[in-house]
């Protein structure tokens, strides 16, 4: 009985261990039975064998489109078709991922193109230069319209506009000129070189008959620094211009303003000469003379003198009164003989006075 009890327990402790090992062995039957079996409970968690499987799945499934691709180009070769491999396109940078770039970086590529811009337009100014000094001004224009037109923001616009107009002037193109000399004085009103254009507009306006326009500008040059150096030019070119006109009480004023705000000066001198020479033209030949005399004494130490008592002696001569124009040119002879040039125009002079009257005197004869 008690070898009953022994034989019985010996079996119920062995029948599970067998029947557990019999299914181990079925689930794994597949296996190779040389490496041993590896509990995946111990590799992965729940979730990282999940994960396992997913992969798996995928790596699959690529192996089965890489099958399929392989047919695919292989069948396609047969045919004679050249399979190309695609590449990705890459994926533009857009104008708003610029704004990210460094500042150096930024700065550096305008700086560039600064750079690159300016040396363009220094190039081109220099080829139109090569023109302007043969006097070729319609070549040089051509070339400085040109960096007008193609380089808006250049440094040195507005002295190469200052250029243009002056190439279009002394081309007899005045519209073009004054079209530019008046965006030359309305870019930059207050800069140095706005006198000069102001004087420069002026003149291509007289030169096409708009003589008001150039009046109002030489009378706005005056009225700001009447009695300065440079608005002497003003005073000349308006005179100039009311010559034209024949308004000469309005150039007499002029003049006389010059004496008044330059005395002592050459202007005072050329101011002198032209209101003499008003006088004459007008047949005011006293006052001529007179204010001849009137240089020949106060500069008397200048070559103005002798000039002056040429001038005496040809207002005479002009007024029909060859007897005291011979005497003046007889004066400057023995006056001014330190002055061979007027010295030879006198004695030239009065040997035209003798065959002027010996001329006279046959004629009378007849």
């Amino acid at each position: 009985m008690r070898k009953f009890i022994y034989f019985v327990l010996i079996f119920m402790t062995i029948s599970p261990a067998f029947l557990l090992a019999q299914d181990e062995q079925e689930a794994f039957t597949e296996s190779s039975p040389d490496y041993p079996s590896v509990d995946a409970s111990r590799i992965f968690s729940d979730d990282d064998q999940s994960a396992a499987q997913g992969g798996d799945a995928y790596l699959n499934a690529m192996t089965d489109k890489s099958k399929e691709e392989i047919e695919q180009s292989a069948q396609a070769k047969q045919a004679g078709i050249e399979v190309k491999k695609v590449e990705p396109t890459p994926t533009p940078v857009s104008p708003n991922e610029q704004m990210f770039k460094a500042p150096e970086i930024k700065i550096a590529e305008q700086a560039k193109t600064r750079e690159q811009i300016e040396a363009d337009v220094e190039l081109l100014y220099k080829e139109g230069r090569k023109y302007y000094d043969i006097e070729d001004y319609d070549g040089a224009s051509e070339i400085w319209e040109r960096i007008i037109t193609n380089y808006p923001t250049a440094k040195n616009l507005y002295d190469i506009r200052y250029s243009l107009a002056q190439a279009y002037e002394y081309s007899r193109q005045y519209d073009m000129a004054i079209l530019q000399y008046q965006k030359v004085l309305a870019e930059k009103p207050k800069a140095e070189i706005s006198g000069e254009a102001s004087y420069r507009l002026a003149g291509c306006y007289s030169k096409i008959d708009k003589n008001e326009y150039a009046i109002e500008i030489y009378r706005d040059l005056i009225q700001r620094s009447p009695n300065k150096k440079e608005t002497i030019r003003a005073y000349f070119n308006l005179a100039a211009v009311y010559m034209k006109q024949e308004k000469f009480k309005r150039v007499e004023v002029i003049y006389k303003n010059i004496i008044k705000y330059y005395p002592n000066t050459q202007w005072e001198i050329q101011g002198r000469f032209q209101l003499a020479s008003l006088y004459a033209q007008t047949n005011r030949y006293k006052s001529a003379v007179k204010e001849y005399k009137l240089i020949k004494f106060k500069f008397k130490d200048s070559e103005w003198a002798p000039r002056a008592a040429m001038h005496i002696g040809d207002t005479y001569k002009l007024a029909g009164d060859y007897k005291n124009a011979k005497e003046a040119y007889s004066r400057v002879i023995y006056e001014y003989y330190k002055y061979d040039i007027y010295v030879q125009q006198a004695d030239e002079r009065i040997k035209q006075l003798k065959n002027r009257k010996e001329i006279e005197n046959k004629f009378y004869e007849y």
